[in-house]
């Protein structure tokens, strides 16, 4: 009897002392950190529907949590000072009031739509778009991003343009590429070869931290039906004096053959920038874009080049807005090639210009990049800061 007494006093107080403390130290290293996002792996799993803070165990400043699995927390710290560590403590959030969604993420039958603060960032296409009258129907066109704002309402993109139909904003295609022994191009819609097409809404997320969308589209020949099937993983972060988002990228080879990618001067995840900077439109057209990229080099002499980032800008509606892309450096030959028209406003990352590879059956080709949409002219150091935080991550310690 008195050792069952004791065996239950004994459960008792091991429930009533709980779970340890999570403790979570961001160390800065010897940068500067400005709007940094930073993904957490924890040690053990915790509830995934859970609300949670990150208190700050010195000064007790909490920060907003968001769960993405029951192992992986994000945060959004705005600042950090050089050579200075934090040490926060998870916990439950216990306020009754609920936090408004800094990010909102409004879906349709048409596409979704996202917002930072009430300001329109993107519109991500579902339902299939169509040329304007008179063009051909196959360049028909979903599971692309446009449009894409400033924070001030500048249209930075434009699908359908003037001169080249097929190119969509930000879209991702192969252009030559070899299935079964036939080229396959899921690029030039009107040589109907292949097209990519948006395939399903995996999941959709609001927050205070982290705005994510997870979709899925279709690289499909004409021939042989779906090839690739393609996941976005698209995280948007809560700062609205510029925009900036994530995609992360994942095509898997559906089929069960070898896609062999040509080595080729485009293809990859792309940009097609205003309609005012493009000089076939005619009723559109205001001034060319500027472009300039990691390694100093300009729209004269910036096509294919290896490039970290590319920064592209001009006149929208008479001021300046722009967006610089990054590469991620786990990227496949990162720094990877670009192809910069010279005339019209499209540039891609493209890993093919230098040389070819392949997708075999049950294999992923993972890339992932940054966006960084801003109003007036690229800043040199939020670019050079952003591109720090990629190459030179905040270290996290979890005990």
């Amino acid at each position: 009897m008195k050792n069952t007494t004791f065996i239950i006093l004994l459960a008792l107080w091991l429930q009533s002392c709980g779970k340890p403390d999570i403790l979570i130290t961001i160390d800065p290293g010897s940068y500067d950190r400005i709007a940094v996002p930073i993904s957490i792996s924890l040690n053990a799993a915790i509830e995934p529907t859970g609300n949670y803070l990150l208190e700050e165990t010195k000064s007790g400043k909490k920060i907003p949590v968001e769960i993405l699995d029951s192992l992986t927390l994000i945060v959004f710290v705005d600042s950090l000072e050089s050579d200075i560590p934090k040490t926060y403590r998870l916990i439950k959030n216990t306020s009754n009031t609920p936090n408004s969604s800094f990010i909102k993420i409004l879906e349709d039958q048409k596409g979704i739509r996202v917002q930072v603060d009430d300001k329109e960032l993107f519109y991500y296409q579902k339902e299939m778009a169509f040329p304007p009258n008179g063009k051909s129907k196959l360049y028909a066109k979903n599971g692309f991003i446009h449009p894409l704002k400033s924070p001030n309402g500048a249209i930075v993109t434009d699908d359908f343009p003037a001169g080249h139909m097929h190119q969509h904003a930000l879209y991702n295609a192969w252009v030559n590429t070899k299935f079964k022994g036939k080229k396959v191009d899921f690029w030039n819609q009107l040589d109907s070869l292949g097209t990519v097409a948006h395939k399903d809404v995996l999941s959709v997320k609001e927050g205070q931290t982290i705005g994510q969308i997870i979709s899925s589209q279709s690289h499909i020949s004409m021939e042989n039906g779906e090839i690739l099937e393609e996941k976005w993983d698209i995280r948007i972060y809560p700062v609205s004096d510029f925009f900036m988002f994530d995609i992360y990228s994942e095509q898997t080879n559906t089929s069960s053959d070898t896609l062999f990618l040509e080595k080729y001067i485009y293809g990859g995840m792309a940009l097609r920038g205003s309609r005012e900077w493009n000089p076939d439109d005619s009723l559109h057209f205001q001034n060319p874009w500027e472009v300039l990229s990691d390694q100093g080099f300009t729209l004269e002499n910036v096509n294919h080049t290896k490039a970290k980032w590319i920064s592209v800008s001009g006149k929208i509606s008479g001021s300046d807005a722009g967006v610089t892309v990054f590469g991620f450096p786990d990227n496949f030959r990162y720094p990877q090639t670009v192809r910069v028209h010279p005339s019209m406003p499209y540039w891609v990352f493209s890993p093919v210009v230098d040389n070819g590879f392949t997708i075999a059956p049950g294999e992923t080709y993972i890339s992932k990049f940054r966006y960084f949409v801003h109003d007036g002219k690229p800043d040199k150091n939020m670019i050079e800061n952003i591109q720090r935080n990629l190459e030179n991550p905040v270290t996290v310690t979890v005990n």
